[in-house]
């Protein structure tokens, strides 16, 4: 099946795009984000998940890698479905999902259209641990071992592993050479938050 499409936006609507490829047109499911930042006539390139069931053969698009990894991810979990699965990502941007589940944020996670409580709930319990071992900074290209210590740094400073995991989804780690950098920014950011 297909690992990716690249081709021209000939069509957008709410629930799919049209990809023109060499005059072939194919549809291709997305997320209300994906759809607000499609152009049509511009090249796009989706990844694309291959959702196939009995009665159901589609084409699932999305603009990153780690979009599509979260998406297989939530759709793995029992009870919830293709529908809710975009609704979620319709709702919430990919970071902002990673931070509820992490965070244990029933309450603004089931602000999604149709997700109830329990299966916020059963989100959260089936996702968090994997979720936190998403090496954010290795997706950013930064070495697993500057994060580490990153950690270390932040943990002897007296923070929790709940409030590391916050500080490192809002921090860009990529930008910094050196850890004594990223350590400073950080701190820095928490005391005008604070």
């Amino acid at each position: 099946m297909f690992e990716y499409l690249y081709g021209t936006v000939s069509a957008k609507k709410l629930e799919y795009a049209t990809l023109d490829i060499q005059g072939i047109g194919y549809k291709i499911y997305i997320s209300l984000r994906e759809y607000e930042n499609l152009v049509i006539g511009e090249k796009h390139k989706f990844f694309i998940h291959n959702y196939i069931r009995e009665d159901a053969n589609k084409l699932i698009g999305f603009s990153e890698e780690k979009e599509r990894k979260l998406f297989e991810m939530l759709l793995n979990v029992k009870g919830i479905g293709l529908s809710l699965v975009l609704a979620i990502l319709s709702t919430f941007s990919y970071n902002k999902v990673v931070d509820l589940i992490v965070s244990e944020d029933v309450t603004n996670l089931k602000k999604v259209p149709k997700l109830g409580e329990k299966k916020a709930q059963l989100i959260i319990l089936d996702l968090k641990k994997k979720l936190r071992g998403i090496d954010i900074a290795r997706e950013e290209k930064i070495s697993s071992y500057m994060l580490e210590d990153l950690v270390l740094a932040l943990e002897a400073l007296g923070y929790a592993q709940k409030e590391i995991d916050k500080i490192l989804l809002k921090t860009n780690l990529e930008k910094f050479s050196s850890i004594e950098d990223a350590i400073k920014e950080i701190l820095k950011k928490i005391k005008v938050e604070e």
